[in-house]
Parts: structure tokens; sequence; C-alpha cells
């Protein structure tokens, strides 16, 4: 546990797996009217030491004759890191879940969670036929995600939030006003919350200190993702900067140029890929083997999401063009006047 600025403090819950599973910041905003965001992970061990570091926390305050009491939780998003521990917290500390429309219908059930991670577009682009195939690999992908992400992760939905509220609106927390505001890219759902006159942001996953987040259908979208760092850059007053992952970023205005320049820089490598192949096309699975030639198998299906979404936008931006064959998917560059 980390005060990582007066009343602010992070709770880190380790992470097993690697980037299967990552280690997790849940941030309790202290006061007589405080709030966790974020809920981590849903397993029983993470539960217990999130409720151990709130004591020492309840602790502290009350030696130094401050008031403190948790009466809401919210989270940036509504992937399985983020939002498991919801029941389970609720459970321990009686507190309310506040939750937008948009995640609230996300995580109401199994049906609606497994239906938020149907990645058809990684299937079209990579071509994996409709038919058996596709059912196949469906059904090996639900596979994975029930054992990952219910034995590890501890996941648990939840179709009874005290509150749901708008992707914009304002709230107060110890008698102070947060902007919530929707910031979509990294996740359909993704907010963040924001104090103009401390000029401190919780971005969630969509800004993180020396790691780029990921980017993958189906509720990814780069250029989505684009706007909201850029709709962050330009917010009045920013100085600090509470990821979800890692340390805090207290150079924001430099983390925002580099992230958007490494967005750019791989739209253009990408294009420029397609532009090098144009007399024979090339395919998406081919794009990904030239960009990560020296890298393993694990590391080209990892990054494959990043790709298939900027292939995506490049043919929005009308700036390259599909061709599907009997065997393969196949990109060109489109002439330019």
């Amino acid at each position: 546990m980390n005060e990582v600025y007066p009343g602010i403090f992070l709770i880190k819950e380790k992470g097993t797996f690697g980037v299967i599973k990552p280690s997790e910041n849940i941030y309790v905003l202290a006061g007589s009217d405080g709030i966790l965001y974020d809920a981590g992970y849903g397993k029983k061990r993470a539960v217990i030491h999130l409720i151990k570091e709130i004591k020492t926390i309840k602790e502290k305050y009350k030696q130094q004759g401050k008031s403190f009491h948790l009466s809401r939780i919210i989270v940036s998003h509504c992937h399985p890191d983020h939002f498991s521990g919801l029941k389970r917290i609720r459970e321990a500390l009686g507190v309310k879940i506040i939750l937008t429309n948009k995640s609230a219908e996300i995580i109401k059930n199994k049906q609606n969670f497994k239906k938020s991670y149907e990645a058809d577009e990684f299937n079209d682009y990579l071509r994996v036929r409709k038919g058996i195939t596709r059912k196949i690999v469906n059904k090996l992908r639900n596979v994975f995600t029930n054992f990952f992400y219910q034995r590890l992760y501890g996941l648990s939905y939840i179709d009874d939030p005290e509150e749901i509220m708008g992707d914009n609106t304002k709230i107060s927390i110890n008698d102070e006003i947060w902007e919530i505001f929707s910031s979509p890219g990294h996740a359909v759902d993704h907010i963040s919350l924001y104090n103009e006159e401390k000029g401190i942001l919780f971005s969630g996953d969509n800004i993180l200190k020396s790691i780029t987040n990921w980017l993958g259908p189906p509720d990814c979208d780069v250029a989505e993702y684009i706007n909201s760092i850029e709709k962050i850059r330009n917010l009045p007053n920013l100085q600090l900067i509470l990821a979800a992952h890692g340390s805090p970023i207290e150079n924001p205005k430099d983390r925002i140029r580099e992230i958007l320049t490494h967005r750019k820089q791989r739209e253009n490598q990408v294009l420029k890929i397609i532009q090098d192949n144009s007399n024979n096309g090339i395919s998406p699975k081919d794009i990904i083997k030239t960009i990560y030639s020296n890298s393993t198998r694990f590391r080209r299906q990892i990054a494959r999401g990043w790709v298939v979404l900027t292939l995506k936008m490049l043919q929005e931006k009308n700036l390259i063009q599909r061709q599907d064959t009997k065997k393969k998917i196949l990109f060109f560059p489109v002439e330019q006047d």
C-alpha cells in the first residue's frame, strides 16, 4: 500500500503468469465519503489482501483523528482483471457498486460477457472460415476464457448494481467534484476519472507508464483510442496520471506524446509493408510475421490484435483495399490522387 497523493492510496494486487494475469492497481480515495476505483481480481486471497490494506489505511486515519468511510466502488472498464472482485468486495465492505450503462450490460451475466468477447474480426481477417472450423475456434476460446478468467481471476457477474450512471457525469467524492468521462478504444465501456483542481487522472488501462496497452477485437478500436488519448492530452491542469498497472505517471504530457507517436509509427509501418507488397498483395498473417520476424509465436499471437485493428482503420481511411481469394485475404494500397 502506497499513498501516491495525499488521501489517495494505491493497493497493488500481485499477478502471475506475466501478461496472462498482470499485477493490478486498486485505488482508495480516502475520506468521509471515500470510493474505490477498480476492483481487481475476485479470488479469495486477493480480496483478503485488499481488505487488510484498507484496514491499515483506516487505522492510520483513526490515529490522525480523520474520518474514514468507503461508500462506493466504480470500475474503469469491464475487462475481467478490473471487475472480478466486485461481488466479494461489496460483501466484505458493504460498498455500493456504481456502473455505467455499458458496463452494467456487459457483466450482467455470463451470456452477455461471453458475447462481448466474440472476436469475429480475428476469425475474419485471419481467415478462419465460417462453419465447423469457426465453431471449433469459438469453442476453444470459451474453454480458455472459462479456465483462466474463472479459475485464475475469480470472475463473477453483477446483475444488481446499486447505481447506474451515464458515461459522462460528475460525482462528489469526499466533498470534491470529480468528472467521469467516456474514453473508449481499449474497451468500448472504458471511463476515466478526473479532478481538474488537483490535476489528477485515473486512466484505467488507457495510459500506462512504460508499456503500450493491449488493443484488439472485439471491443477495441484504434481510432477511438487515439481520440481518447487526444482528449486526455487536452485536459486542463493535468499533473498526475494514476494507471491501472504500473507506477504513477508524473510527466503525463510527455507520456501522452510518446503514446500518440507510437501509434502513428505503427500505422505507418503497416501501411508501408502493404505498399512494399503492392504487386501481389499481403495477408494479415504475413504482415504480423514481417513485423515480428524474430519474435516467438506467443508474441505474434498477442500482437495480432493491434494489427487487425490497424488494418480496419486504414481501410476506413481509404488507404488500403482488401481482396478476398479462396485461400487468403490480401491487402493492397489504394492509389492516391
